[in-house]
Order: C-alpha cells, then structure tokens, then sequence
C-alpha cells in the first residue's frame, strides 16, 4: 500500500513539474483556483451551519445568510479569472501581469473574509504569516510586495475602524445579541476550521518548492564531486577521501592501500575507433573495477584512462588479492559498439601500502603507486606490480 501510494506520488510530481519554473500564467490559474476553493469551503460550511443550527446563539444567522452571497460571489470571480486568464494567454501569451492580478485578487479578496472572522484571529495570521513566504518564493516579487502592502493597508484599516468602534469586530461570530463570544467553543473551533485549508495549500506549496531545492543542491553537489562521464568521484573527491583515510590511518594505526590504474593502449582506441568508443571504454572499466570492489573502497577517476582506488583497513596481502580481482574483472569485460565491434579492456595496476609505515604521506604514497603501475606497463601491461621500495627513487 504504502509504496503504491509513492509510486503515485512520483508520477504526480514528475507531472507537475518544477512549480518555480511556470508561465506566469499558470501560477494565476493556481491561485485563482486556490481562492475558489476556499471561498466555497466557507459558502458551503456556512449553508450547514444555517441548516442545522437554526437555535444557534453563537453567531448572527441572519448576518450569515447574507454573507453567503459574498461568498459564492468570490468563488465565481476566482472562476472567471482562471477562464479569462486562458483566455488572455491564447491570445497575448504568458504575462507576468497575470501575476500581479492573481496576487491582488488573492490578498485583497481574503482581507474581506478577515473581516468576517476577525482581523486578529488565528487564520488571519496564518495567511499573513504564510502567504507571503510562499509567495516570494513561487511568484514575482514585486507582484507579492504591491499584493502585500496593500493587504496589509485594509487590514490595518479594518483592525482600527473596529477598535474605534466604525464597525463591529468579526461580525459572522456576533451572537443574536450583537455581543462577540470571542472564548465559546464554537469560536474556536471555527478558527481552527477556517485556518486548515490555508495551512493545508501553504504548507504543501512549500513542501513542493523547497523539495525542488532540495534536489537541485544535490544534483549541484553530486555535480562537483563526480566525474561526468563514469560516474566516478573526480580527481578532487578522490584525492579528498585519500587525504581522510590517510590521516584516520596515521592516528588510528589500520593499515591502507593504494591502487593506481591505467588502461592498456587506451589512446589506439581513440585513434583506431574513435573518442566515443573510448568513452564506451572508460565507462566499462569504470563499472567493472566497481564491482570488484567492497562496500568501503573507494574509486575515483584521476585523469584521463587512470583510475585510483582507496582501500581502507587494508594490509598489503588483501590489497593484493583485490587488485587481482579488479585486473581479471577488467580483463573479461568487452565493450561493445554500435556497429557490433568487440573491444578487449586490461589494466595495469600500481600498488602501495603503508603498512609498516601508517606516518607515509599522501604525495609519497601517489608517486610511489605511479611508480608502480609503469613499471607494470614495462613489464607487459595487464598485471599488478607492488612497490616494496620506500625511499627509492
């Protein structure tokens, strides 16, 4: 249940895309459709209240009958924005006046509802609080700022008309007697009731926006540290995992291994078949040393056709043994192009322990690994030479 509920989710999310990506346009149809929706969640609640609770002391019914017109009204306005919206963008295109209509609708449409409910009450706050937030971040600035002030122009208005007693404070909760019943139960479960739907749509607006961030920084950070081609860490990663399992090395005494690899006759590859069937083979190799190696080893492509592996906690015979399944592993792998051409891959492979010595530093370990891996070269290619030497130069 719970994975086809997030298989549906993915679906929905890939549909509706980056909302912070959208025409103009079709962020005025959301927040138009948004004030629709909230305008006929209070019409509606209102013709219940006014069905069921005939006897209700704790609001004016006759004040709330009145109010519903109001209210279905707004709905229809909100519709006729969507409709005209559509309408305009067949014609004109995208807008970015559709923006500053939408956030003036919305902004100014709902001061008329606080009103109702009390400029000072819980889902007043909310929308004050909230929608701006929002706001900045899925629409135009400069829309959400003239949306904003002037907002916050009426409300400042309505909150002192009534302290100065121009008009009734919350009129929709004024019982029969035209007393505010500001602490009754039904006061404040309406509050909370009227507040959910802003909370819902702010809430989830957000979660969406900042869910997009969320991957776009790591797309960024998976950018910087991997080779784009493999897959790989880069040059730079790698050399950043070598310099921490150096130091862990030196201070906590286990034992670590290098490998540097190089691929035989790389560059008669790419003057033979090509620099895409080079990056087919790049790609293999890359693969195959993968899956020839544990959970905590490390590979990173260091330059070109050379590869460096790290193995943590790794004494020189197990690193021998790993380096061997990494040459057989890169030695049956075929890369085939598109034209049904085989390629044979092989390796030679420097490697370098520090065991004896957990005090080597990172170059001295880097030229020693080098050192080993040409004279694999000289040696015939598609084997693994250990440098025992510390020191020789």
């Amino acid at each position: 249940m719970w994975s086809r509920l997030k298989a549906i989710a993915v679906k929905l999310n890939r549909r509706i895309g980056n909302p912070l990506e959208w025409e103009s346009s079709s962020k005025a149809m959301l927040l138009g459709a948004v004030t629709c929706g909230l305008y006929l969640h209070y019409a509606l609640w209102g013709e219940l209240l006014l069905i069921q609770d005939a006897d209700n002391h704790w609001i004016d019914q006759a004040h709330l009958a009145s109010q519903l017109r109001w209210f279905y009204g707004f709905s229809f306005t909100s519709l006729l924005l969507i409709v005209g919206t559509y309408l305009v963008r067949q014609l004109k295109g995208d807008l970015v006046l559709f923006e500053y209509i939408a956030s003036l609708y919305f902004g100014l449409s709902l001061c008329y509802f606080s009103y109702q409910v009390g400029t000072l009450s819980l889902p007043v706050g909310a929308v004050m609080v909230g929608a701006p937030v929002v706001g900045f971040i899925f629409f135009n600035r400069a829309a959400v700022m003239l949306a904003l002030f002037l907002s916050m122009l009426v409300q400042l208005a309505l909150s002192f008309g009534a302290a100065w007693q121009w008009w009734p404070y919350a009129p929709m909760f004024h019982n029969t007697q035209g007393a505010m019943s500001s602490a009754s139960p039904f006061v404040v479960f309406h509050m909370y009731f009227y507040t959910l739907p802003h909370m819902v749509f702010l809430i989830t607006a957000s979660y969406l926006v900042l869910r997009r961030w969320r991957d776009r920084e790591e797309k960024v950070r998976l950018l910087s540290i991997t080779d784009p081609l493999t897959g790989l860490f880069n040059r730079r990663s790698i050399l950043v995992h070598l310099d921490q399992e150096q130091e862990r090395s030196r201070k906590k005494g286990p034992a670590l291994s290098l490998l540097m690899v190089d691929l035989d006759n790389f560059k008669s590859i790419n003057d033979d078949r090509g620099h895409e069937a080079g990056d087919f083979a790049l790609i293999a190799a890359a693969d195959a040393l993968q899956k020839s190696l544990r959970q905590n080893d490390r590979v990173g492509r260091y330059g070109g056709e050379e590869f460096l592996i790290i193995l943590p906690g790794t004494d020189l015979e197990g690193a021998q043994t790993i380096a061997e399944r990494c040459r057989q592993q890169l030695e049956s792998t075929d890369v085939i192009l598109a034209k049904g051409d085989r390629i044979k891959l092989t390796g030679s492979f420097g490697l370098v322990c520090n065991e004896g010595d957990v005090r080597m530093g990172v170059d001295e370990m880097l030229r020693r690994a080098d050192r080993a891996m040409y004279r694999a070269k000289d040696g015939g290619r598609n084997q693994v030479v250990v440098d025992h030497m510390h020191g020789a130069a």
